[in-house]
């Protein structure tokens, strides 16, 4: 952004909240962690979830119905996806598995992984 004398600060201020926006409506991870980061909580689109969806932050949450609502409207792949990503299971132990057998694993393995964290920290 080149200095303009013309422009008053209010005016920097908006090309700065316009560009925010542009990239907060492209990056949906960088979406969530802005609206975490300022205390809220919103629910993206299905084709969003996969992207932005944390099982150890769900499952840190203690609330199960919480975690089966995010991940229950996910297609297969992408619970297998989420799963591979936060390395809570591989091609063979997600084989032959349906979603929901699926997301249960995930609850489990997060959950798991969550208590573990927190028992080495105190």
């Amino acid at each position: 952004m080149a200095e303009d004398p013309r422009l008053t600060p209010a005016d920097y201020l908006d090309r700065f909240f316009d560009e925010l926006r542009l990239e907060v409506r492209s990056n949906p991870k960088l979406a969530a962690r802005l609206v975490k980061a300022l205390g809220g909580n919103v629910v993206f689109a299905d084709e969003a979830k996969a992207d932005v969806a944390n099982p150890y932050a769900l499952a840190a949450s203690g609330s199960k119905s919480r975690f089966y609502s995010v991940f229950a409207t996910m297609k297969p792949s992408q619970v297998k996806r989420v799963m591979r990503e936060n390395n809570l299971a591989t091609s063979v132990d997600m084989a032959g598995k349906n979603v929901s057998q699926l997301i249960d694993m995930m609850f489990e393995r997060a959950t798991s992984k969550v208590s573990e964290r927190r028992s080495s920290v105190f």
